[in-house]
């Protein structure tokens, strides 16, 4: 495999050099695809290794990782080599619908970027070995951190070790959250719950009618500020305040027993790395730091739970689960803690 193309550097300092490039992968349909991401690369030491960093959720397409600096990078940049795929959806491939949360298609993405990003390093005369490999990912991010793990463990052991993966504030039952909200009929991110529909039609090719599951409201909004993938999520937020879910969903959309509805929690069960009435079949091998903050209004931290149920007693696992603040506080802590660590190897 190699980098089919590179762009110019977006940036050069003193320290990091920042490189956006493209690289090939499959879609969710298998058909060949080529995907943007960034890569980061410190100047002034040898690396300790390489991070793969799976973003949290973004809204607009010029909060992609090829053309923004994440919140993420300068965490681990001075010590590490960042890759940070786009996802299908953002960067190149602006122009298709995001398949949001679906796990094993945006691990696979991601390693795909691994692969190729490792010829672009070479060229550089960096020999970092495929073993130095870690994956650090919160909220959106950290499901896909541990998807990436299981399709790594499951599918690419002969080619890739894994030391270490650390997940922060993620859905990893994706099906739970949705329970969630209809139980509640309350959704803390309207725009979350738009994309939740829609990416995982686009993820399975459900073929779902938009008019069963968006009421007239969020129709307009969803075509507006989220399909158009020109709105920060702040912005999407004060533009949909009202968080009673059924002026946003329909009815139709908020029952399981309707044929369109089943379709789509299905889906939402595929993209889920655990369920409320199952737990995988992968048990992970490599060290797995699972962070959340009890207090999170993003992701009930009943998904870390749910994930700690299936993996009560790995000696390799370890759970971080305390009053850390709100969601976006508790990244902040997550970020840190996980820089302490990596910071001691």
């Amino acid at each position: 495999m190699v980098v089919m193309a590179c762009c110019m550097p977006l940036m050069l300092c003193a320290e990091v050099w920042e490189h956006a490039m493209l690289y090939p992968s499959v879609d969710q349909y298998g058909d060949n695809i080529t995907l943007s991401g960034k890569v980061c690369v410190p100047l002034d030491k040898q690396p300790k290794g390489i991070i793969l960093i799976p973003h949290y959720t973004i809204t607009a397409n010029e909060q992609a990782p090829s053309i923004h600096v994440t919140a993420d990078a300068p965490y681990f940049w001075e010590d590490f080599v960042l890759l940070m795929p786009d996802y299908i959806g953002y960067g190149v491939t602006s122009d298709r619908v995001h398949p949001y949360l679906a796990g094993e298609l945006t691990a696979r993405n991601g390693i795909d970027m691994v692969f190729a990003a490792q010829h672009l390093l070479d060229s550089m005369d960096l020999k970092i070995p495929l073993d130095s490999l870690y994956i650090f990912g919160y909220s959106q991010g950290g499901a896909s951190a541990v998807w990436t793990m299981r399709v790594i463990e499951e599918q690419y052991a002969d080619r890739l070790h894994l030391k270490g993966c650390y997940a922060g504030g993620g859905p990893y039952d994706v099906a739970w959250t949705y329970d969630d909200a209809v139980a509640t009929g309350r959704v803390t991110l309207p725009a979350a719950i738009a994309m939740l529909v829609m990416g995982t039609d686009a993820a399975y090719d459900l073929h779902l009618n938009r008019a069963d599951f968006f009421t007239r409201s969020m129709e307009k909004k969803y075509m507006k500020y989220i399909a158009s993938k020109k709105y920060d999520g702040l912005t999407i937020y004060f533009k949909m305040p009202n968080h009673r879910l059924k002026h946003w969903l329909t009815a139709v959309g908020r029952d399981k027993t309707q044929p369109q509805t089943k379709r789509l929690y299905e889906g939402l069960q595929r993209s889920s790395i655990v369920t409320a009435d199952s737990c995988p079949s992968w048990t992970p091998q490599a060290p797995l730091y699972v962070f959340h903050s009890n207090k999170d209004n993003i992701v009930p931290v009943q998904c870390a739970e749910q994930l700690q149920r299936c993996y009560p007693d790995l000696p390799n696992v370890t759970y971080d689960i305390g009053n850390y603040g709100n969601h976006i506080q508790a990244s902040a802590e997550f970020r840190k803690r996980v820089r302490e660590m990596l910071n001691a190897l």
